[in-house]
Parts: structure tokens; sequence; C-alpha cells
């Protein structure tokens, strides 16, 4: 291979040399260096990153390996992100990670019975844990890169018949000054019938362009129920590529949703395969994006067996010269009989420089299914605008009451009153900040 980026990232395998790791872990980080090698960081010729150049986004920077930090952080992540609150109101067990590495002195998770919660680096030693981890690295560059390099992450496991409780809360913060490189690898596995509620935030101190790789290998048990909450809310410079490979077992059910405010490019992408009937997946999500940045959300789900149901719903919010993409695949195996499938993607654009790229996709081979895929892409109502104006309310109160309006759709699925409350006031704290309220579409 000619000199690239990706001999950075070849570079930093070799220096690695993970200590203690089994020798089925160090067979599977060769075999993904070996496959992220050969096909390198995707471009826009890779079909299903075609609006998300990845390759390109990386070019600006020299990325290095993100180190180890015990110091005290800026501010207090049990309250406060850096600017807004991140499920202070929410009661919850913490646990922090920095710079991608797990940080037990700022955590505190007092579980209760049947709920465990272990550094990736005392789980892999179990036997049989390389079940936990998808070998399917070949369809996945990115996710074999962070095969490769991962050094920390968490393990949470739910045993049968057992609810967690309060949320676990997920705090992810990068320090680093300079361009550095973070790859995480979570691990959440519920036996059957077991429930969690799992939040996730993910901030930066500063404004360095670091990348944020992270994986989530997510296994419901059959009857399990799972939902999951993430905030993204990146330093502005940074990149955040996340993948949650979710599989469902009989009865299984999943509830995802996922704000992106933050970073200058992001993607998450979650690719669910039923594995049991009578599953079933929400996966929404929100984008709120200005200046240049670009966010991606994309969802592949793989109808493997009947019975089973999915829903993708996707609203975005895009001002300046702000880039949003919807990717979602929806795959009907040949026997999978009564299957319902469904993919939605909303933008709304607040200026004419602003852009949305919306791709979804079914793919069905069996003829007993509800499938069902839509798009749309516009401005502001004027009508709705007029309205309110001529009831006395300000213009800049007004646009702010149908953006907020616009997006409360897929708010409103959340099924947690305090968690929904903190995103909507998430989304409130980036209405102030990007003045969209006072802005013209342009």
């Amino acid at each position: 291979m000619t000199a690239s980026i990706e001999e950075q990232y070849l570079e930093a395998f070799s220096a690695l040399a993970p200590q203690g790791d089994p020798a089925w872990l160090l067979a599977r980080r060769r075999m993904a260096r070996d496959i992220f090698a050969a096909a390198g960081f995707p471009h826009r010729r890779v079909e299903a990153w075609r609006y998300t150049d990845l390759r390109r986004a990386l070019a600006k920077e020299g990325y290095v390996p993100a180190q180890r930090y015990d110091g005290p952080l800026a501010y207090d992540v049990e309250t406060v992100g850096p600017g807004a609150a991140a499920f202070g109101d929410v009661e919850r067990h913490m646990l922090v990670c920095v710079n991608g590495f797990f940080r037990p002195d700022l955590s505190s998770a007092d579980l209760p019975d049947g709920v465990s919660i272990k550094p990736l680096s005392e789980a892999v030693k179990e036997t049989g844990f390389e079940d936990f981890l998808t070998t399917d690295d070949n369809l996945h560059p990115v996710n074999a890169l962070n095969s490769a390099l991962m050094q920390d992450g968490l393990v949470i496991r739910v045993e049968a018949g057992k609810d967690a409780g309060k949320p676990l809360h997920m705090v992810h913060v990068t320090t680093s000054a300079g361009a550095s490189a973070a790859h995480m690898r979570h691990v959440i596995a519920l036996e059957e019938d077991a429930k969690l509620c799992l939040l996730e935030t993910h901030l930066g101190q500063g404004g360095a362009g670091y990348l944020a790789n992270h994986v989530t290998e997510t296994h419901l048990g059959e009857g399990a129920a799972l939902t999951h909450i993430k905030l993204q809310d990146e330093a502005k410079d940074a990149l955040h590529v996340a993948a949650n490979n979710l599989r469902l077992a009989a009865n299984a059910k999943y509830y995802g949703f996922v704000l992106a405010l933050g970073a200058r490019l992001s993607r998450h992408e979650t690719d669910a395969v039923f594995k049991g009937e009578g599953a079933h997946a929400d996966m929404h999500g929100a984008l709120a994006l200005r200046g240049k940045q670009l966010g991606d959300i994309s969802t592949y789900v793989d109808h493997a067996v009947p019975g089973c149901s999915s829903n993708a719903h996707v609203k975005s919010v895009l001002d300046e010269e702000a880039t949003g993409v919807f990717q979602g695949r929806v795959l009907v195996a040949k026997d999978a009989q009564k299957t319902d499938g469904r993919q939605l993607s909303n933008a709304l654009l607040l200026s004419r420089d602003a852009g949305m790229n919306a791709k979804p996709e079914l793919e069905i081979y069996a003829d007993d299914v509800q499938c069902a895929h839509g798009s749309t892409i516009g401005e502001l109502d004027g009508t709705a605008l007029f309205y309110l104006r001529s009831r006395g309310i300000d213009e800049a109160t007004a646009r702010s009451l149908l953006i907020r309006a616009f997006l409360d759709e897929v708010l409103e699925t959340i099924p947690l009153d305090g968690v929904k409350q903190d995103i909507g006031s998430q989304i409130d704290v980036w209405f102030r900040a990007s003045a969209l309220a006072g802005s013209e579409t342009r």
C-alpha cells in the first residue's frame, strides 16, 4: 500500500501490542487489520457511504491513538455538559469514559442483583465471550478498524427475568487537545425477559478535531426489552462514527433514539437482524445541524424470520450549509411472511444552502408483507407562519414553535417522560445557540 491516511492506523495497530489478550482475540485483531488494510476508509464510491465521504474528512488531520486521561474534567458530567443539562434530572447510574477509556473513579453505579458491568479487557478472558463480537467486519471496514484497535469498552449484562431499574447512563468525554482517535467497543447482553434502559451522552471539550469510533454489540434474548437513547454533542471539529450491531431473539423489543447536534461529521448506523419471530425494533432519530456540519443516520434491517416488525423515522432540521443524510434499507427474506417494515425521513431546510440526501430502500422476497417507505424535504410553512404572526406572536417565536412542533413528532415517541424533557431541552439550547428563531429562510 502506498503512503495513505490508512497507514497511520495500521502503524497504530503495530504499536498497540495489547497486553493479556487471549489467542482468539489476537487472531480476530489481525484478521480485522487485514480487512481494513484491503478496504480502507469508505468514500463516495462505496454505496453505503455515497453521501458521507469519511476518507476525505479524515484527510484533514493526522490522527494519533487517544491517550488515557486520569485528571479532572472541566465540568460535572452528572449535571451538565458543555452548555446544557444532560439527563441531569433523571435518576440514573453513571458510567463515565474519557478519551475512550472507562473511568471508574468518575462513575457511580449501585447495581441491583442480576445486572453486571465489566471492562472489556476483563470480559474478553471469559470462555465463550467471542460469540458476542460480530465477525462480519469484511462488510464494515470502520468496524474492522474498531476490532483491530479497540482498547476499552463496557460489557453490560442483565440476567434472565431481571429489570435493571434506574437507567444506566454512559457518558463519553473527549479531552484531547490534538487530533486523536479513540476506538471503543461495548457489549449489551440481555437474557430472556430482561429489561434495561440505556442512556448515552457524547461530549467534547474544546474544538479539537478528534475521531470517536464506537461500536456497540447489542444482544436481546427472547422477550427482552431495551430502551436506548443517545445524545451526540461532540466538539465542533470532531468526527463521530458509531455502529450498533443489533440482534433480536423471538419477541424481543428494542426502542432506539439518537439526537445528533455536534461534530463536523457524524454517522450513526444501526444494523438490526431478527433472529426469532415476534420481535420489534424502533429506530428513531433527529438531526439538528448548522454551519457546514454533516449528519448521517443510517439503518439496515434484516427481516430474516417471519412475523417481525420494524419502524425507522428520522426528522432533520438543517440551517446554513448543513447537510443531512438518511439511508435506510429493509431486507425481507423469502420465508419472512407477515413482516411489517417501515421507513420515513422528513427534512426541514431553513436555508437554501442546506441540503438533505435521503435513500430509503425496500428489498422484498416474501409476498405477505406490509412495507412502506417515504421521504419529504421542505421549508417552513409560510401559511402557518403567517397565521401565528396574525395572532400577535413575533416572528422569532413563531419560527421556533413551528420548528419544535416539526421535531416533536419523533420526540413524543420517547417512552420516558424525564428523558423526553431533557432531549427537548437540548434542542431548545441548540435553537438559542444557532439563532434559528431569528434567521430567515434564504
